[in-house]
């Protein structure tokens, strides 16, 4: 567990460091087309109210952009501004994430109610079966012993003429 902690600081402090804006010259493009989506893509932001290209680090300018008068600047495309676009993605991922949330919570219940269906309709054809055993054995211990019974009366010459008729 300390490894993977370790390891993510470490992956986390060398995105940090490595200076993606640093070392790039921003300021020699014009618009925002050439500034973001020309070879330094990924390394420069427009600032919409200056209109200049600025050094742009996308793991420490999250918020603000150094050097930008107002907290307008387009970073990723010149249509949106970057706090619009970080919004739109932080919903997006919420939305994605509570859908599947949604879709894992309604497998488990569905296959759970599934589950427990089938055990109860097992547990009844087991209790069922079980019973049909049981009243099978009766019967056969009913004729057992009406058979017994039976032997004695013809030993002993009582005899029914009719299963209603009454013993004296």
């Amino acid at each position: 567990m300390n490894y993977c902690v370790a390891l993510v600081a470490t992956f986390l402090a060398l995105l940090a460091s490595t200076g993606l804006a640093d070392d790039v010259n921003c300021a020699a493009e014009t618009s925002c087309k050439l500034c973001i989506n020309g070879t330094l893509s990924g390394k420069c932001a427009w600032c919409d109210a200056d209109s200049k290209c600025l050094p742009y680090n996308p793991i420490t300018d999250i918020k603000t952009l150094e050097g930008c008068s107002t907290n307008k600047f387009y970073a990723s495309n010149c249509v949106l501004d970057h706090n619009i676009v970080i919004i739109a993605v932080g919903i997006a991922v919420g939305l994605v994430a509570l859908a599947a949330t949604a879709v894992t919570i309604w497998c488990c219940c569905c296959r759970g109610r599934k589950a427990r269906k089938k055990k109860l309709a097992d547990a009844d054809a087991e209790y069922q079966a079980r019973m049909d055993q049981i009243s099978a054995k009766h019967d056969t211990l009913r004729e057992e012993r009406q058979a017994k019974n039976d032997a004695i009366r013809q030993k002993y010459g009582m005899q029914k003429s009719s299963p209603y008729e009454r013993f004296d």
